[in-house]
């Protein structure tokens, strides 16, 4: 995540990050997010990614389509809100700095942690999650700008 890795590209988050191992075995992280990790089931199933279409992947095509998704997501405006709201639809919340993030994170239980201002699995800023099952939870830069 630091930027002169990143030379301003991102990363469109799998379904199972490289994060799905890390600290669940040993290692210097001893078992720092094996909680929040031990839930993850990996797809069983062989996909032949040749024969399917992945043109929404295109840089410009997947940030239209990913902004229209978080932006028709309902608003909260706190971390106890958005927990029932997302039960129903999908929904956003916006932090306005990294320590408000790293608060809203830690009260839905999902990885708060940052590197070079960047939180763990953003697009463009946006984190999501899964809090409730199916709906998305988005966590969001402030509008003023902060990404």
């Amino acid at each position: 995540r630091e930027p002169a890795q990143r030379m301003g590209r991102q990363v469109l988050r799998p379904e199972v990050g490289r994060t799905y191992h890390f600290g669940s075995k040993g290692g210097a992280s001893k078992n720092q997010f094996g909680a929040l990790l031990q839930n993850i089931q990996l797809n069983d199933r062989i996909v032949d990614w040749k024969q399917q279409d992945l043109s929404y992947l295109d840089a410009d095509v997947y940030k239209e389509m990913y902004m229209k998704l978080v932006m028709d997501a309902q608003v909260a405006r706190t971390s106890p809100e958005l927990l029932v709201k997302v039960i129903s639809g999908n929904v956003r919340l916006e932090y306005k700095s990294f320590g408000h993030f790293k608060k809203i994170a830690s009260s839905i239980n999902i990885m708060n942690d940052e590197k070079a201002g960047i939180p763990r699995t953003a697009y463009n800023g946006v984190v999501e999650t899964r809090p409730k099952g199916n709906h998305i939870a988005f966590l969001v830069p402030s509008s003023d700008g902060l990404i």
